[in-house]
């Protein structure tokens, strides 16, 4: 992942639309590279991680987990947020996504690439490709193993490009052809989902257990990560697709069972140090995520960052930044973690948790790095973006077995995740049961990108008890809970079947 300037250069950049007379394409590559291209190793991996650094760019070089952690959610800006940022948070925070459309500050403008679903294609259209050209490398260079490895991974990237899409858009334009220039139109997000699952499941198992490269560890896609993906997918759909939602919820449990046949992953006890090495990315519970290491150049953007809207220092900023611009609401952050229940998330991820102020500090996301000295001194986050860990898993299957009145199987996932907090156990059934496994989502994973999706997904962004900017029931059925696309004017003269989505047009 850190030594590839080389390929970034050959590959990366070519990841683009090539103009309005094709849509959803990108450049063919033997194009700008010759025919000796697709001959060698170097070439492949070149290629594969020339896909990685459009899905990193994507995530840490905007505010994409940010926004999605914030919209609808018990946050409020409590200090003075750099660049005309307030107004467009309490946007976010309040569901007022027309304005962010129209306006055109710093802040606006980071939003506006939530909003763009060009880099997904762009992931998508190289994966194709990739998983046609390769059998055009010789057998001496790759075995076939080798090449169906290749290929489960440009699946496996392909199909997460299409999760986001659907969890963000709704509706998707569905292809999986190399080169593709035909103009389609979108394809209802239920097909999509079933789609995914289908072509993740054939070639699952031709994703590796593990990797004989460290460095490969939590970053590149393995069968566990490929189970934790299928469950997202089986989730998202049962949220849309009611008359089958049982279905779903099976097919869950079944991967949960799979995925803990894989010895090599557990959930880590809540101390500092492991909540360190969790986000840092390659510990037992991570099962997929993008890398943030400032040793080898791989840096985000500051606002890509969770903790730079929730920290302060010395956890990021100058050594005078001792505010945080935001902060949880009193009220919804103690009912997370009431006063006198023992919870390790509790005293490990925050201080001054329950202030409401600019006092606030997020710890969970703790490794850094300085730059300067004396008063121009400044930390940073170098933390992962972990898309996938093992908690996050266990928590959808809990709630799979609770959707199917299976409270002790329920209980049985949700308590492994409450006893690494030190957490007492959860004995509840029913909707309550169903209840606690929601907001222990929200405990465990706050901060991660999850509330908005969880929230939609569970149908409880139109309940006044879970969302902080309701969304009525007829306007979440006319599509408030997606995100405005933006299709650029080229974009949608070259196909006449493609619409944005409608509520926010």
């Amino acid at each position: 992942m850190k030594n590839i300037k080389y390929f970034i250069a050959l590959t990366a950049i070519i990841m683009v639309f090539s103009g309005c007379k094709k849509f959803l394409n990108v450049t063919p590559i033997d194009a700008l590279s010759g025919n000796n291209f697709w001959k060698t190793r170097k070439d492949i991996e070149g290629f594969t991680n020339g896909i990685y650094t459009v899905l990193r760019d994507k995530v840490g070089k905007s505010i994409l987990l940010p926004a999605l952690e914030m919209r609808g959610n018990y946050v409020s800006t409590t200090g003075s947020i750099d660049g005309s940022g307030n107004n467009v948070v309490n946007n976010l925070i309040n569901n007022n996504l027309k304005s962010i459309v129209t306006a055109s500050t710093s802040y606006d403008t980071r939003m506006k690439t939530v909003m763009n679903w060009k880099p997904w294609y762009d992931i998508i259209s190289a994966s194709n490709i990739l998983i046609v050209e390769i059998d055009k490398v010789p057998a001496s260079e790759l075995s076939d193993v080798e090449k169906k490895r290749y290929k489960a991974e440009a699946v496996f990237l392909r199909n997460l490009s299409y999760m986001f899409i659907c969890k963000i858009f709704g509706d998707a334009i569905y292809y999986t052809e190399a080169y593709n220039s035909k103009a389609l139109p979108r394809t209802n997000q239920v097909q999509v989902m079933k789609n995914c699952i289908a072509d993740m499941t054939a070639v699952k198992d031709d994703l590796p257990t593990v990797y004989a490269d460290a460095a490969s560890k939590g970053f590149r896609p393995t069968r566990a990560s490929a189970v934790a993906l299928l469950m997202h997918l089986n989730m998202w759909a049962s949220a849309w697709d009611e008359p089958n939602k049982n279905g779903y919820y099976t097919s869950v449990l079944k991967l949960a069972e799979e995925l803990a046949s894989y010895t090599n992953y557990r959930v880590l006890p809540i101390t500092t140090e492991n909540t360190m090495r969790i986000f840092k990315g390659r510990s037992e519970e991570n099962l997929f995520g993008v890398l943030q290491d400032f040793n080898y150049g791989e840096t985000f953007s500051t606002f890509a960052n969770y903790s730079f809207f929730f920290s302060s220092y010395p956890y990021r900023g100058t050594v005078s930044k001792t505010t945080s611009f935001m902060s949880y609401d009193k009220e919804y952050i103690t009912k997370l973690f009431p006063p006198g229940t023992r919870d390790e998330r509790l005293s490990t991820w925050f201080e001054n948790y329950n202030s409401g102020s600019t006092t606030f500090q997020f710890k969970k996301f703790a490794n850094r790095y300085a730059t300067g000295l004396g008063t121009a001194l400044t930390v940073s986050n170098d933390d992962s973006a972990i898309i996938f860990r093992l908690p996050d898993a266990l928590l959808l299957a809990a709630e799979a077995a609770a959707e199917l009145n299976d409270p002790g199987t329920a209980q049985g996932y949700l308590n492994q995740v409450r006893a690494a907090a030190a957490a007492p156990e959860i004995t509840s059934t029913g909707a309550t049961l169903k209840k606690d496994i929601y907001e222990e989502r929200c405990r465990e994973l706050i901060g991660e990108g999850h509330f908005f999706f969880d929230l939609v997904r569970t149908g409880r962004a139109t309940e006044t008890d879970f969302s902080k900017a309701l969304i009525s029931v007829g306007n979440f059925n006319a599509g408030a809970w997606t995100w405005p696309l933006i299709l650029p004017p080229a974009e949608a003269a070259a196909n006449p079947h493609l619409v944005g989505n409608n509520f926010w047009n």
